[in-house]
Order: C-alpha cells, then structure tokens, then sequence
C-alpha cells in the first residue's frame, strides 16, 4: 500500500467515526417542523439518497473543522503583531492543545495554529515548576505532500521563570494534510523530539490576491525580477528571481525594497534568498494589506550598487589618513606591522564595502589577504560607522593603499505599479 493509499484508508476510518453532537438532531428537528409543508415531488430515487450522501458528508466534514475553528487564543497577546493579534480576537486558527513530555520534566503544549498560504503560524507554551532552561529549536513540520521548514519565531517568558509562550513560523502546509509532525530539538536530551497533531485544512485562511508581476529592475551588477504577489489575511508575501553578482557584499539585503498599498509604505517583516540553478529565488514578507485596497506598486528605493573610483591613497605617515571616493569618505585610521603582518585599520560608512583592495610597497603591489575583524563604531554626530582591520602579507609600511572600487547603498527609485484585477 502506498502512503496516498494508507492516508485516504485513514481518512474514511476518521470520517466514519465522526458523529454530529448530541443537540444536533435536536435543532434539525425543530428546523423541520418550522418548514411549511410542500407537496411531494417526483424526484427520482436515487436523486433523494444521493442528496443525501452528500449532505451527511458534509456534515461530518464541517463538523470535524467547528471542533478546531473559532477558539481564540489566551496568554499569546505579547509576541503577537497587531495583524495576528487581529485575526486571534476574531477566532481564526485552529486549537490544538497536544502536549509532550520532555527529558528534563518540563511539558511543551502545542497550543494551536493559524495558517494561509503564505505562512504556517504555530503557538505553543513550555513550562516547568521547577524552572526553565532555555527555550527549544524548531526544525520542520511533515506531512501529506507537506515538508515545512522553520523561519523564524519568538518569545516571552513569566516573571518566575516557569512558563514560556513562543510563537513559531514555518513555511506553509499542504491543503491535503490532515495531520503534522512537528520536529524540535531538546537541548537538554540533545535528542530531536516529534510530536504529530492534527490538522484540518478547511480552517486556513483563504487567499485574498494573487496575481502575477513578472517585471524586473536592472540594478549595477545584474537584475531583480518580481514574478508574483500573494496577498493572505496574515501577511503579504513578494516571489522572484535574484541575479546579482554583489547581493552579499553589504548587509543591506532587500530592506530598501518597499510595498506601496495606496501609495503608504508596507512594513516589511522578513525576507530570504535560496539559491537555485538559474540564478536566486526570494521572498521578502509584508504586513497583511488593507481592506479598501485602490492602488498596490514595489519601489526600489535603494539597493546594492557598484562604483569604480580606481583610487590612490598616499600614505606619508602613520596618522590617520582620509581620502573623500567620489562622494564616499574612507578613514585610514592606523598602520601596524604585526606578528600576522601589515594591518591597516580602515573606517567606512555601515553600509559600504571596498573592492580589490591592495598597498603599494615600494615598485610592487600587496594583494589584501584577509579582513581580521569588523566592528560598528559610533561617531561625534552619533552616526554608526564600520571599522575593518585589513591584513596584507608583508612585513613593510606601505607607500600609498589602492582601491579599485565600492560596493554600496545607492538609490535607483524605480517603481513597479502592479493593476488590480477588479
């Protein structure tokens, strides 16, 4: 037997178990003799007991989603966002409330679940009465055609240190899941740990815009393409492709990429970058979209950028040394030669990087070998700047320090505007 087979075996056991509440026949009944009474028609037999087949399944099915559906959540107000806090108080999401027990006494209460397709929220609670010791790692969730991994999560602990309550996002399930496996890792057993629970699909929330982009944004050193956006009550959700060559060279990421909703900027809550063979597929998250939505747009205000300056720094001493790269300031702060070699402290702008960096030591050049170390310093204007100690391997002073070009932050203000479909 297949696993398709064993699920859909397990399902019609599940479902023939199933039985309406008590008062059900109660209310159909009275219902019933409400009605005026219509005379009888000719309909056809098998017409009558296959309508009524289909309304007893339908019954049992939404049954089974009114057992999990319209619970709201206590105890969770603090970790959630003002969108998740929203949907907890109008009872969406489903209870689940399956405990497991860990190696060091303590108990991890999987407490319930909110999921579109965008993301699958997961809430659970971690106490101990003698005391936590730090909280757990979550690694996935599987199932039919599901297999989820973590994102991202957080957390907030009781004033005695007993009860932990943490909210865990992964990425979305399978709509024909009907059950999940989370995996974590106890740190105390060192052990990864699984607990299955069960999940009724019909309660995710529905999709509210979908529709494709497919447009891109030539950037220094390549292209951003936006292929689609997915609009969920929980968050909005940007697909596309990356291909440029100094992506990771600043930390600057796609934090300059904003989601304009009638013309006001969106927060951004997450993003990610996987490599693939044709280049990088990213997501970047938004908060959920308005209601009364007339105009929806990306603008890419800044990104990374490439400029080449070809620059030559003279080094006459070793006092600090400043030299302006087309608009650019770069701080030559020290000159050391060291048991590694030549260090040269150098300070930039957070978000600025120098490229094929090398020092002129009397007729030749010295290659920079390695970065030793990076720290943020703050200035008189209490501005963050980046302080890096480049190694290069001599033992001699240089004359001057050459640097072929910057990776930075640079502003292109191009906008994407993306039609309703009405």
């Amino acid at each position: 037997m297949t696993e398709l087979e064993r699920q859909l075996v397990e399902e019609k056991k599940r479902l023939d178990e199933v039985t309406a509440p008590e008062e059900l026949e109660g209310r159909l009944r009275a219902a019933l003799e409400k009605m005026p009474k219509r005379k009888k028609s000719r309909m056809p037999h098998w017409v009558s007991v296959t309508a009524a087949l289909l309304v007893l399944s339908l019954v049992a099915y939404q049954y089974n989603a009114f057992a999990y559906y319209g619970k709201k959540l206590l105890g969770f107000e603090e970790i959630m966002s003002t969108t998740l806090a929203e949907l907890n108080e109008s009872g969406n999401g489903q209870t689940i409330d399956k405990k497991v027990l860990l190696a060091d006494g303590s108990e991890l209460t999987v407490d319930g679940i909110l999921t579109d397709e965008n993301q699958f929220v997961l809430y659970y609670t971690l106490s101990n009465p003698k005391g936590l010791k730090e909280d757990i790692s979550f690694m996935e969730l599987t199932g039919l055609f599901t297999h989820s991994f973590s994102r991202s999560g957080t957390s907030t602990t009781n004033e005695e240190g007993t009860e932990l309550k943490g909210m865990w996002t992964f990425e979305p399930v399978s709509p024909f899941a009907k059950k999940l496996t989370l995996e974590f890792h106890d740190s105390t057993s060192q052990d990864w740990v699984e607990v299955t629970f069960p999940y009724n699909p019909s309660a995710a929330m529905r999709t509210e815009l979908k529709q494709s982009i497919k447009k891109s944004v030539q950037v220094d050193q390549g292209s951003i393409r936006f292929n689609s956006i997915t609009a969920t009550p929980s968050q909005t959700t940007i697909k596309g492709k990356l291909k440029v060559d100094n992506f990771d060279r600043i930390p600057l990421g796609f934090y300059g990429v904003k989601l304009l909703a009638n013309g006001m900027p969106y927060e951004q809550i997450s993003g990610g970058v996987t490599s693939a063979i044709n280049g990088n597929v990213f997501t970047i998250d938004y908060d959920a979209l308005p209601k009364d939505l007339d105009s929806l747009a990306i603008a890419v205000d800044t990104f990374v950028g490439y400029k080449q300056v070809d620059e030559t720094i003279f080094l006459h001493s070793r006092k600090e040394t400043s030299a302006d790269l087309e608009g650019e300031e770069v701080i030559i702060r020290k000159m050391e030669v060291t048991s590694e070699g030549l260090e040269i402290t150098v300070v930039t702008e957070e978000n600025i990087l120098l490229d094929g960096v090398a020092v002129q030591v009397n007729d030749y050049k010295v290659p920079l070998q390695t970065t030793l170390k990076q720290e943020y310093v703050s200035t008189e204007s209490g501005k963050e700047n980046k302080e890096r100690v480049l190694l290069f391997d001599t033992e001699q002073l240089p004359d001057a320090i050459l640097i072929k070009g910057l990776h930075y932050e640079k502003k292109y203000h191009e906008v994407i505007d993306i039609p309703l479909r009405k």
